[in-house]
């Protein structure tokens, strides 16, 4: 379905093989989650590329992290997907005992095709991310106000099975 297309070696014809890299597990079991919650191939599909598209970012920002394995280390940060209103894509990363920065506010339906918008830092109030409120009582400081996704990829990349 175009979900996660494998970064090692794709199949190259009828009876041939892929290979999927330890980013391509975590995305798998990623989308699966979202699909458990009932969302549609489409929105894990824009999901996941803003995922890759938000890796690079923090890849260039901190420096050296990559999927899943900067997840799996001890003292990991804890990297989470917030969908807002079901229309709108947030990250938000910490580490335990301090207040998570949120990034994005992407909305899903103008991500198309491979390349995702780009992800901007939004900084949003000093509360930490899933504790506060918008200004109607629900939600987060992204300002959820009728409905909040929130699925931690940090615990679904130390759950997965790659030793």
């Amino acid at each position: 379905m175009g979900v996660v297309a494998p970064d090692l070696q794709d199949a190259s014809g009828r009876g041939s093989s892929r290979l999927f890299s330890s980013r391509d597990l975590l995305e798998f079991a990623v989308a699966l989650r979202l699909r458990e919650m009932m969302l549609p191939v489409a929105s894990a599909r824009a999901m996941i590329h803003v995922l890759e598209a938000f890796e690079g970012r923090l890849d260039r920002e901190p420096g050296g992290f990559s999927l899943p394995e900067s997840l799996r280390e001890d003292g990991a940060p804890d990297l989470r997907i917030i969908v807002s209103d079901g229309s709108t894509i947030y990250f938000s990363l910490g580490q335990a005992g301090s207040d998570a920065r949120l990034f994005g506010g992407i909305a899903i339906a103008q991500i198309t095709g491979d390349k995702p918008a780009s992800i901007r830092a939004a900084t949003i109030g000093a509360r930490p991310v899933g504790k506060g409120a918008g200004a109607n009582g629900f939600g987060g400081p992204e300002g959820s106000r009728f409905v909040r996704l929130e699925l931690s990829v940090t615990e679904i990349a130390r759950d997965l099975a790659l030793d």
